[in-house]
């Protein structure tokens, strides 16, 4: 089974270029109207990623992805890492009782990405390095980031129902060089 969780942390650093590649071409101003956008390509791969692993290898895969997200993206390593095991303790409680459908895995991804969002601008609040005002954040970024991850989810959700032949494909790559 150790197979399967190193197949799951190749497909999230893959996933977690393709945010980096995202974030880095993404304009930081849309339309002339302040509008930031993040994309969490990564984040949402780890909510459906982190359904389907093993229970032994939950936590392992959560903290790997954590601080390799802190370390990339974050300055403070802690609050990511206890973000990513919150994140796969709710959804594995979650899951014990349901099946996940579409609907559901927009859910959980918009509240993920909610949560991290929220997270992320209490401690700028909280630490002074930000003046937004609450309702801005909302409008300038929070909700443009919403809408963006929600669109590009849809596109999405097929390459994690083709994410064997993604394993497949990235290894037959990774040979041939």
């Amino acid at each position: 089974m150790k197979n399967k969780l190193v197949r799951y942390l190749i497909i999230m650093f893959i996933f977690f270029v393709i945010d980096s590649i995202l974030r880095f071409y993404l304009p930081s101003s849309i339309l002339k109207l302040n509008l930031t956008i993040v994309p969490y390509v990564g984040v949402m791969m780890f909510d459906l990623l982190t359904n389907t692993i093993d229970e032994d290898h939950r936590y392992i895969f959560a903290g790997i992805c954590g601080i390799y997200f802190s370390v990339i993206y974050g300055n403070s390593i802690f609050v990511y890492v206890l973000l990513f095991f919150m994140y796969s303790f709710f959804e594995k409680r979650y899951m014990k009782k349901a099946v996940m459908t579409y609907f559901e895995a927009i859910v959980i991804v918009v509240l993920t990405i909610f949560v991290q969002e929220s997270v992320l601008y209490s401690l700028m609040w909280i630490t002074n390095t930000t003046q937004l005002v609450i309702t801005t954040f909302l409008i300038k970024r929070l909700l443009p980031t919403l809408l963006f991850n929600i669109v590009i989810f849809n596109g999405y959700l097929i390459l994690y129902v083709i994410e064997n032949y993604i394993y497949i494909i990235v290894v037959m790559f990774i040979l041939w060089i």
